[in-house]
């Protein structure tokens, strides 16, 4: 025949001694099983643990801001006539009006931007609708709305008088 035309020769070794019998795959077949599906199994309740503790869990974040305030009395002035000082109370609620965290007006800083009265609270439950935050008590008291990221980034309320 014509090189490249017609079958192509094939060439096979003479038949030689049987190969050895693999038994230690028969042997650990079933203890690999075993093994396996069992590991299976733990990862499966791990997996659902964890998808479980997820769904249950509400993420928590540290709200922080601040009031701006007069740099020389130290004092945010309100609409009406009110002030604002360290420890005035700043109250966190929810879209639905729940209370969410409290704590106060603490800290004074200066910057170059201006003065602040600083709050932070830690263990806040994220929400995406945000929050309306109350600052002062029953008789001076402002309210904002203010989103989550805002909160989470250090929002600065001016009160407008």
């Amino acid at each position: 025949m014509t090189p490249g035309y017609g079958p192509a020769h094939e060439m096979w070794l003479d038949p030689g001694p049987a190969l050895p019998r693999r038994t230690w795959q028969r042997r650990t077949r079933v203890p690999v099983i075993v093994t396996t599906s069992i590991a299976m199994v733990v990862f499966a309740v791990i997996v659902g643990v964890a998808v479980i503790a997820g769904l249950l869990t509400t993420p928590e974040f540290t709200a922080k801001g601040g009031v701006v305030a007069d740099c020389s009395t130290e004092v945010a002035a309100l609409p009406g006539g009110g002030a604002l000082a360290r420890g005035a109370p700043v109250v966190l609620y929810d879209a639905a009006g729940g209370e969410v965290a409290t704590t106060t007006l603490s800290v004074f800083l200066r910057g170059d931007d201006g003065c602040r009265l600083t709050f932070e609270v830690s263990g806040v439950e994220y929400t995406d609708a945000g929050y309306l935050v109350t600052v002062g008590d029953a008789d001076s008291r402002f309210s904002e709305s203010i989103s989550t990221a805002a909160l989470q980034q250090g929002v600065v309320l001016r009160p407008l008088g």
